[in-house]
């Protein structure tokens, strides 16, 4: 019976795969496998090492490369600061706030830091900075617009002369440098307390926050100008028109308040009056004072009466001791009177005596 062949299997012991180099107990001399590590690794430290020599190269190059070119190029260097704005900011406080220096070099700015130093004026609504390579940029500027003065002082005359912060119609405060005299007719709010603002926050206060609302209904229709408004008592607000009429208004329902108003103000234009003061506060029986008027002007037709001291001097001298005595003319202003034609004198009657009964009558027979 045949022997069945052996499959052919796979070595799997170091031991057993040293066996096909040993020929009758001599072992031959080849590659070990710690020599293949080592020349293994040498050859992947070598591809690394050319490797990392070739990307520092490569950025070494680059920088270079990008300081002569860009840096270090005085094509690139800032010559021109184009400064655009609407208000009252001139081109040196952009161009402080951005610190944007002449000469520098145009890659050393950044557009958002920029940005955001010239955000923080307080009368700065939004800037927009935009560089032009090679050497310019350009900062355009929005500020805020201002709908009134903000004063410590209620009245009107004393709030002219402390004229130091400006309110736009969000209620922020802010305090410009240069003032325009666009910015003097506008009205004052008075009786704030200037200790608290703080220059770019709005004033919270709900006095100051109705009477915006107030100037803004107002500047929409036009009905009136506002002078000044008193925000003192807290309560309420005093309005004060160019006819120096004074409205006072409350805090809320701001459009039906000045409703009521139209409505007192064409009551009195039909029976000829103007308004002194108005309380727009009640809904019903609204208390209304009207002006005075003043007295009609001479016209200069009318001729003058002669003054009585005048009158009584030609008349002569009066009773009284105290009066001094007539000046005389002198002969060449005195004019002789004409002389007057001669008539009859009639002859008088005789009345009869007081104790007689008929006396009343016979005088009023010979009256």
């Amino acid at each position: 019976m045949k022997s069945r062949r052996k499959k052919n299997q796979r070595l799997s012991s170091e031991r057993e795969r040293l066996k096909k180099f040993c020929v009758d107990g001599v072992v031959k001399r080849g590659t070990t496998a710690t020599g293949a590590r080592v020349r293994r690794w040498t050859w992947r430290i070598a591809k690394a090492a050319a490797l990392a020599a070739l990307v520092g190269g490569i950025v070494y190059g680059g920088i270079e490369g990008w300081r002569k070119l860009f840096w270090n190029n005085p094509d690139y260097a800032l010559r021109e600061v184009r400064v655009v704005t609407d208000g009252s900011l001139t081109r040196e406080q952009v161009i402080q706030a951005a610190k944007l220096q002449p000469g520098r070099n145009i890659y050393s700015y950044k557009a958002e830091a920029a940005r955001e130093a010239i955000r923080k004026l307080p009368q700065v609504a939004s800037v927009e900075v935009r560089p032009y390579f090679p050497n310019r940029i350009e900062v355009t500027v929005v500020e805020r617009k201002p709908v009134a003065w903000v004063s410590s002082k209620a009245s009107e005359t004393s709030a002219k002369t402390e004229r130091t912060y400006l309110l736009d119609d969000r209620g922020i405060v802010f305090q410009p440098k240069h003032t325009l005299s666009d910015y003097a007719p506008m009205p004052v709010i008075g009786g704030v307390e200037t200790e608290d603002i703080e220059l770019g926050s709005p004033i919270r206060k709900a006095e100051v926050v109705a009477a915006l609302e107030l100037l803004r209904r107002v500047r929409e229709s036009g009905e009136f100008k506002v002078l000044s408004i008193d925000v003192s008592k807290g309560y309420s607000f005093v309005v004060t028109n160019q006819r120096l009429s004074r409205f006072t208004f409350g805090l809320d329902e701001i459009p039906a308040q000045l409703g009521r108003l139209g409505a007192v103000q064409a009551e009195a234009a039909l029976i000829g009056q103007d308004i002194a003061t108005a309380n727009l506060i009640p809904k019903r029986n609204i208390p209304v004072t009207f002006m005075i008027p003043a007295p009609p002007e001479p016209q200069e037709n009318d001729t003058p009466e002669p003054p009585r001291a005048t009158r009584a001097r030609d008349a002569g001298p009066t009773r009284s001791g105290n009066s001094a005595p007539p000046r005389e003319k002198p002969a060449s202003a005195v004019k002789k009177p004409a002389p007057a034609a001669s008539k009859p004198v009639p002859s008088k009657q005789k009345l009869a005596p007081p104790n007689d009964s008929n006396s009343v009558l016979k005088r009023f027979h010979a009256a």
